[in-house]
């Protein structure tokens, strides 16, 4: 029987399609990335259990890699595996077992890092760069005295009670977990700032722990403070009810003073507006006062006393023209019962008119400066005439 060509080529093409995807399916059964440019690297761990030759080296969830062999050096357990050549490796990338399903089986998981230098080929990546896989059976063997002592009846009402809370409040239960995703999140951002709060604060603790003696003086003096407080009660708020009434009469004072307070006011801003006015007038006299009265302190100073007799007394106008000078006779006689002041009188040297002297002891003046003379003859001889 002949066979035609259409058939023999369909049978060629049929056998070759099917041994490419018997050499695919062994290949992906054994794990194995044929034709792939890579390098070989090794990683030293605590614990690789369950980690097999041949099984998946990952970077962010994508095969770049196999793992070529395991042995044991020095007591730790090291893993040959290979990289993709396009992918350089920061000296400090992390590298950890994670499960790949339940199982049991294992693949290789690659954080890299940021160092600007780069792993050759050959280098041992250390242990402190690398995180073993959980043991579920050593969990499973520490959580079993307390799965034991769980009574059954309670866990199914627990777990009742929760079912029914959860039931109506998917919505709710959705909207707390994305809220705890952004929170976790969050955290993670700043976790050196939260790290450099718990340092802080365990300060802050080492420094109260080493001052408790004083904290429990402390303490023991508001103890006593409270019960000083405890006993003066009635005083305290009787102090509180007089505060209270004197405020209110402030209140009135203030209230029924106003005017005066405004015009004390108003008074002071006239007076500063003087003062600044004849600020240069000020410091003169008060530079040249010191000088004038220092014989005056020192006489005071030994506790001495002593009497000021004015024997002249000169008023004149904003031109220093004098327009009363009054002055005592030098012959008069001092009276012993009358202040130090003289008997017989005083003697009016001026007038505001510029005219000659007259006599003060009952004369009449005829200018406008008589009063102001007989007020200065008053205060030098004590005569009201």
């Amino acid at each position: 029987m002949r066979v035609s060509k259409v058939m023999l080529l369909k049978v060629v093409v049929f056998t070759i399609a099917c041994l490419l995807l018997t050499v695919a399916l062994g290949m992906k059964l054994a794990n194995s990335r044929l034709f792939a440019d890579t390098y070989d690297m090794r990683a030293e761990f605590e614990d690789a259990t369950g980690v097999l030759k041949g099984d998946a080296v990952k970077i962010a969830g994508v095969d770049v890699g196999r793992v070529t062999g395991t042995e044991i050096e020095d007591g730790k357990a090291v893993l040959s595996f290979n990289v993709d050549e396009e992918i350089q490796l920061p000296t400090d990338s992390e590298v950890a077992i994670r499960w790949r399903n339940v199982l049991g089986q294992r693949f290789v998981y690659i954080y890299p890092g940021d160092d600007e230098a780069r792993w050759d080929e050959g280098d041992t990546i250390p242990v402190s760069q690398t995180n073993d896989v959980a043991d579920i059976g050593e969990f499973l063997n520490r959580v079993g005295p307390i799965l034991k002592a769980i009574d059954p009846e309670q866990a199914n009402a627990f777990l009742d009670a929760v079912n029914t809370a959860l039931a109506s409040n998917e919505e709710n239960i959705r909207t707390l977990l994305d809220a705890g995703a952004s929170l976790a999140s969050d955290l993670s951002e700043r976790d050196g700032h939260i790290a450099r709060t718990i340092t802080n604060a365990d300060t802050i603790m080492e420094a109260f722990a080493s001052q408790d003696d004083q904290i429990a003086s402390i303490i023991d003096d508001l103890d006593n403070l409270s019960g000083v407080l405890a006993r003066r009660t009635d005083d305290v708020n009787q102090l509180v009810t007089n505060f209270a009434d004197v405020q209110d009469q402030l209140d009135e004072l203030l209230a029924t003073s106003a005017s005066n307070i405004d015009a004390s006011i108003g008074s002071l801003e006239a007076v500063s507006s003087t003062l600044s006015s004849n600020e240069k007038n000020l410091g003169r006299t008060l530079r040249s006062t010191p000088a004038g009265i220092s014989n005056y302190f020192q006489t005071s100073a030994w506790g001495e006393w002593f009497n000021v007799r004015i024997v002249e007394l000169v008023l004149q106008d904003g031109e220093s023209n004098d327009l009363v000078r009054q002055r005592e006779i030098e012959d008069v006689q001092r009276c012993e019962n009358c202040g130090g002041r003289g008997q017989g009188g005083t003697e009016q040297i001026s007038n505001d008119d510029g005219s000659g002297p007259s006599s003060a002891d009952g004369g009449t003046a005829s200018n406008p400066a008589e009063n102001v003379g007989s007020l200065l003859r008053f205060s030098l001889t004590g005569d009201e005439r």
